[in-house]
């Protein structure tokens, strides 16, 4: 039963329930049915079970406050360490502080006590050195002292440099008097030897990579006047076979350079930023300036117009390089001064720049005509040349060398090939140039592009259109081609006016060049926009006649008819009228849009309208020819509505109302002149409708307007 007990108090987890179970089938055997089944048997095993929790509970009890007084003791044993290590702690903190004061007194002694030794030590160091320099001077001075032997011991050179250099700084003190003479020979001869032996080491340690050495070499060349040939030597042997490789890329090999040797140059020398800066110095103008001249100069042997597009482009590609290579090494602080790398790219380039934009304008000029004779030479216009031919001898000849003098001969290639120039150009321009200079060929450049395409393409394209325009009374249906014309020169000024204001005006913005540049654009768009007038005019005056030569066909017979006629329609001659009319508005509305479309569809009504009643006043009318006259008008009322003008359409209107008074019983006409659109018309225009009829005499026709009026 203990063992039963104890083994379910040391489980993971003490389940009474489970104890209970476990005990009562243990006592009973699993038989706790049957008859034989003694309860007190099971009281007696629970009773003992219970008793030995009971001892098992005092014992923990016991085993819990031992624990608990052993950790009693060990926290305060701890405690106790704790309190003497913090009185240790702050004991050692006052120590420490009072020896950091008396290092503190016995540096300071020991300082005072350097300077003193050292304020000693000097001048003696200093009569040391003034003796050994007298030494040396009182055998220099000597004529008869042979000195050519001196100094000649390799591993004595520090110390010959030293004595040298001072021999020499005292004998510059000397007057220039003939006893002196002689030494000073001697000196300078030594010196420059020990100089020349001095920068032999120290390239040889260069060689040799020893740092040690090249640094003791540089310092002891620091009091020679060689220190600036030593600087020269040490950049020479860092570019030495750098940039041998033909195809190697000067533009990024710089960088590269620079952080290889920075390093080395800010550990050797102790004003590292002026070597850096004479490193760049050699760099760009020794390395740098010839690769630029290589790749430009080839070109400007043959200037054609190939070689000098290829010269332009690499001599914005290689400046625009040059600029970003500048900028990279400006970031790594190269040079306190901010304008140091600027002044190089300018030295670099400045032969160039200087003729930039003369080539860069005359070569745009030329790619512009080449363009334009390209046309040309496929089909398209011939452009005026200084030939002497005014314009319309130029178009006469065009006239006369082509089958089809009405096909019309825009380039949008030629538009899109002349701003694809003039923009890559302006690319150019504000990289390469600056300020005025900079206004100034953009002002150039554009006008150039407005002679060109505007000038010479579009202004003798839209002249050639006017010409081929057929005249004002065509016997057959004119296809006017000039409406395309429009619609061409509307695209072209389009891209023109989109490219200035979105890439020019911000560049010119604020300067004079805007101002005569704005003027340039207006003067050729206000000459294009007068030939477009013209040939409007001339185009409608056409497409008039043309309707004008239908209309006369129709004889005075057929208004005065002998006999009544049953008219339930337009005439054919109205018909035909208006099917020339409908093409025309076509075609306008197919070619031209906005306001420039509305404007030319109120002037084509205002013609048409005006032509109705010119055909109108052409004859007399008995009650069928009323009749026919009124079902021509009333379909002519209907094109009106084409026109897109309230104007045109009222103007029908009106006439269609006048034309009714031809058909208007005699009774009826006293009433019918006071109703509508007739009411506020005069009686003079209303009689001279009512005058057409032929029956105005006879009915007295003129008493009842008089009356009613």
């Amino acid at each position: 039963m203990e063992d039963l007990v104890l083994a379910s108090l040391d489980s993971a987890v003490f389940d009474v329930d489970n104890l209970i179970e476990n005990i009562a089938y243990k006592s009973t055997d699993g038989n706790v049915i049957n008859e034989n089944f003694d309860p007190y048997v099971l009281e007696g095993k629970f009773r003992q079970a219970m008793s030995i929790l009971q001892d098992c509970q005092v014992q923990t009890e016991q085993n819990i406050k031992h624990l608990e007084e052993a950790c009693e003791k060990e926290r305060n044993t701890w405690a106790n360490s704790v309190a003497q290590l913090e009185e240790l702690y702050q004991s050692t903190y006052t120590g420490q502080q009072e020896l950091e004061m008396r290092i503190s007194v016995i540096s300071t002694k020991v300082i005072q006590i350097g300077h003193q030794l050292e304020s000693k030590s000097n001048p003696r160091q200093q009569l040391v050195d003034a003796r050994t320099t007298a030494k040396y001077l009182e055998r220099f001075l000597d004529a008869n002292d042979d000195v050519s032997l001196m100094f000649q011991d390799a591993s004595k050179l520090e110390q010959a440099a030293h004595i040298i250099h001072q021999l020499y700084n005292v004998l510059q003190e000397l007057p220039d008097e003939a006893k002196f003479t002689d030494a000073k020979n001697k000196v300078k001869e030594r010196y420059m030897a020990i100089e020349e032996d001095l920068l032999l080491e120290f390239s040889r340690a260069q060689v040799r990579n020893d740092k040690k050495a090249m640094k003791k070499y540089i310092k002891l060349l620091s009091k020679f006047k060689g220190h600036n040939d030593c600087i020269q030597n040490f950049i020479t042997d860092c570019l030495k076979g750098y940039f041998d490789n033909p195809n190697i890329d000067i533009f990024n090999s710089i960088p590269q350079l620079f952080v290889k040797v920075s390093e080395l140059i800010n550990e050797l020398f102790d004003q590292p930023e002026k070597v850096t800066e004479r490193l760049i110095i050699t760099v760009y103008m020794e390395k740098l300036a010839p690769y630029v001249r290589d790749q430009l100069e080839p070109y400007l042997r043959d200037p054609g117009l190939e070689n000098m597009e290829k010269y332009l482009q690499t001599l914005y590609t290689l400046h625009k390089k040059a600029t970003k290579l500048s900028h990279d090494l400006q970031t790594q602080k190269i040079s306190d001064d901010p304008a140091f790398l600027h002044k190089l790219n300018q030295y670099v380039f400045k032969t160039y720049l200087k003729t930039y934009s003369e080539y860069e304008l005359s070569c745009l000029e030329e790619k512009f005509q080449v363009h334009l004779e390209r046309l040309e030479l496929t089909g398209g216009q011939r452009r005026m040349k200084p030939t002497g031919l005014s314009i319309t001898d130029i178009i006469q000849q065009r006239l006369l060398n082509t089958d089809q003098v009405d096909e019309s001969r825009f380039s949008p290639d030629l538009a899109a090939a002349l701003l694809n120039d003039c923009r890559t150009a302006m690319t150019r321009i504000t990289t390469l140039s600056e300020g005025t200079e900079a206004s100034e060929n953009i002002l150039q450049c554009f006008r150039r592009l407005l002679n060109a395409l505007g000038s010479q393409h579009i202004d003798t394209e839209l002249q050639y259109s006017l010409q081929a325009i057929p005249g004002p009374e065509p016997k057959q249906e004119p296809d006017i081609r000039f409406f395309q014309a429009i619609l061409q020169t509307n695209n072209s000024i389009q891209l023109i006016e989109r490219y200035f204001v979105m890439d020019i005006a911000p560049l010119l913005l604020g300067t004079q060049q805007q101002t005569v540049l704005l003027q340039s654009k207006e003067k050729v768009f206000g000459q294009l926009e007068e030939l477009i007038n013209v040939g409007v005019d001339k185009s409608l005056s056409c497409i008039i006649g043309y309707a004008r030569n239908i209309l006369n066909e129709q004889k005075r017979s057929d208004f005065k008819p002998e006999s009544d006629l049953s008219i339930y329609e337009c005439s054919p001659i109205c018909k035909r009228v208006v099917r020339s009319i409908d093409t025309q508005i076509t075609r306008l509305e197919q070619n031209v849009d906005g306001k420039n479309l509305i404007g030319i569809l109120n002037e084509f009504g205002l013609r048409f309208h005006r032509l109705i009643i010119d055909h109108v006043f052409k004859f007399e009318y008995n009650i069928s020819g009323g009749l026919m006259m009124l079902q021509d008008v009333s379909e002519y009322k209907k094109c009106s509505k084409k026109f897109r003008s309230s104007t045109v359409e009222q103007l029908f209107s009106i006439l269609h109302a006048l034309v009714n008074l031809l058909v208007v019983v005699p009774d009826n006409l006293r009433q019918v002149i006071t109703e509508g659109h007739l009411a506020s018309l005069t009686r003079d225009i209303i009689e001279s409708f009512v005058q057409l009829r032929t029956d105005y005499k006879s009915a007295r026709l003129h008493t009842m307007i008089s009356s009613e009026q």
